[in-house]
């Protein structure tokens, strides 16, 4: 299960500035991270394609457009588990605690401090980042059957 971070605070306090952040020294570090953004907006409207998929029990229903894909399936926290990811940092619902790591955000100027905490806090948790092997490309195995077809062998 990933750790959980997170960062709640008003509109414009400097959340999603917090979260960059992290991302980024994060992700240097060789941390895998994903990121849960809370919104008030509905994105599945009742009555829409989305809704229709979702009520007549598909489960995740995944939608795409223009290289963005949102997955829903449930409440968000039920999937988290499931994320091939080391942390997960979360902005907003400040009305649910997710985390026994949650950092308020009250102005811009808070965010060097809330950041520097959140990497201290995975260091220690995470000392090392888990060494995340590339998947095999599959090249190698595809110039060895290549050259087999022109050879005329099969191995």
């Amino acid at each position: 299960m990933p750790m959980i971070i997170q960062v709640v605070g008003a509109s414009g306090s400097g959340k999603t500035f917090v979260l960059e952040r992290a991302i980024r020294r994060l992700r240097a570090e060789g941390y895998r991270v994903a990121a849960l953004k809370h919104s008030h907006h509905p994105i599945d409207v009742r009555g829409k394609d989305t809704d229709r998929l979702r009520r007549s029990g598909a489960n995740p229903v995944l939608f795409v457009s223009r290289g963005w894909a949102l997955f829903a399936s449930g409440e968000p926290w039920d999937l988290l588990p499931t994320l091939p990811v080391d942390v997960v940092l979360v902005e907003g619902y400040h009305r649910r605690r997710l985390s026994r790591h949650r950092y308020r955000v009250e102005r811009p100027g808070d965010a060097p401090e809330v950041v520097e905490e959140i990497l201290r806090v995975v260091r220690g948790a995470i000392p090392h980042p888990p060494v995340h092997p590339r998947p095999p490309s599959g090249k190698p195995a595809l110039r060895r059957a290549r050259r087999a077809r022109r050879s005329g062998s099969s191995r």
